[in-house]
């Protein structure tokens, strides 16, 4: 199976993704790629506990995960991936890991240049990274839970734009 969902959440796993998302993606492998956690044997077992006994979790660093995702084994595993910006998101792509979809869940920046919803405020690298995303044809979405309309980012930025032009004249 291919990858089920690559969203960018900086809370990673909590309540939404453990009551929500793996339900509603039938997900049998959560994958988190950060590479601060990879390194955290504490708060990978605190995450560990939190996981149903039915989902497999992987936590390592961005590359680590872009290496098994491209490894044979394991494609008939439904997947989700994890990650905690945008930026890692574009490191897994630029190491060959294949989504044309993007979610945006979570994502609070420090360096917020703008909001694009009340669950993301982005700026700086993380929305430089986006912008290149977006570029390279995958799809963007913002969608915090699966019952939520989702929220395409290119349509948003296209009405944006016009909202924009029309308040210059």
């Amino acid at each position: 199976m291919p990858i089920v969902l690559v969203r960018v959440d900086d809370r990673l796993i909590h309540g939404q993704i453990l009551e929500s998302w793996i339900p509603s993606t039938r997900a049998q492998e959560l994958i988190v790629a950060n590479d601060t956690l990879a390194d955290d044997q504490v708060q990978k077992m605190i995450m560990q506990a939190a996981i149903p006994y039915s989902v497999d979790l992987i936590i390592d660093s961005v590359l680590e995960v872009a290496s098994i995702l491209q490894q044979p084994e394991g494609r008939d595993v439904r997947r989700m991936v994890i990650v905690e910006d945008p930026v890692d998101a574009l490191r897994l792509r630029r190491a060959g890991v294949v989504f044309d979809q993007l979610n945006l869940g979570n994502l609070v920046s420090s360096e917020v240049t703008i909001c694009l919803s009340r669950t993301v405020s982005i700026g700086g690298e993380s929305l430089q990274a986006l912008r290149t995303i977006l570029q390279e044809g995958i799809k963007v979405n913002i969608q915090s839970v699966p019952f939520e309309k989702a929220v395409d980012l290119s349509e948003f930025c296209q009405r944006a734009k016009k909202v924009m032009v029309h308040h210059e004249v």
